[in-house]
């Protein structure tokens, strides 16, 4: 079975998006971690693509900063019919990208972990994926899968379509 592409909502840099079945929600990541919120009773998932761990403006978007987008992909999913008490929080991403020394990606996954434990979030660990360089990561409601697709080379619209049906 493949993801259809009509199904598909896909999560910008700093974006932050929720979906209920048959919607799947998709973002590209390299060194930026996806923030998945999941209440698979209600099949609720909220997707935040997080850039950087800290900061007080809204960056470039509601998902850029870790420590905001937590409680503001919580009330999302809560506005969505999530229930407070199966709200759990998984992670991808965070890959060293070529010729960039920076750590962010673990600033990034360690900022989500603090921000999610404040609001008292279970934290349902870091999905495998890529070590280095780029990843797709699906969050699909229905059936509750977390998946990270590692990039082999550039994402046209052939690639984008073999991708889905790979991990659909």
């Amino acid at each position: 079975m493949s993801f259809d592409p009509e199904r598909i909502v896909q999560v910008p840099i700093g974006g932050i998006a929720v979906a209920r079945s048959p919607q799947v929600l998709t973002t590209l990541l390299g060194s930026c971690v996806g923030m998945v919120l999941q209440d698979l009773k209600h099949q609720v998932v909220v997707l935040a693509h997080v850039v950087r761990p800290h900061g007080t403006g809204s960056g470039m978007g509601p998902g850029y900063f870790a420590n905001l987008a937590a409680p503001r992909a919580r009330d999302l999913a809560l506005q969505h019919g999530a229930d407070p008490r199966q709200l759990v929080v998984r992670m991808a991403g965070g890959g060293r990208m070529k010729g960039i020394t920076s750590d962010i990606g673990e600033r990034n996954a360690a900022a989500i972990k603090e921000a999610t434990y404040e609001l008292g979030m279970v934290f349902g660990g870091h999905v495998d994926g890529p070590a280095d360089g780029g990843c797709v990561l699906f969050a699909d409601p229905a059936t509750g899968r977390v998946q990270v697709k590692k990039l082999g080379g550039p994402l046209d619209d052939a690639a984008w379509r073999r991708m889905l049906k790979e991990v659909g």
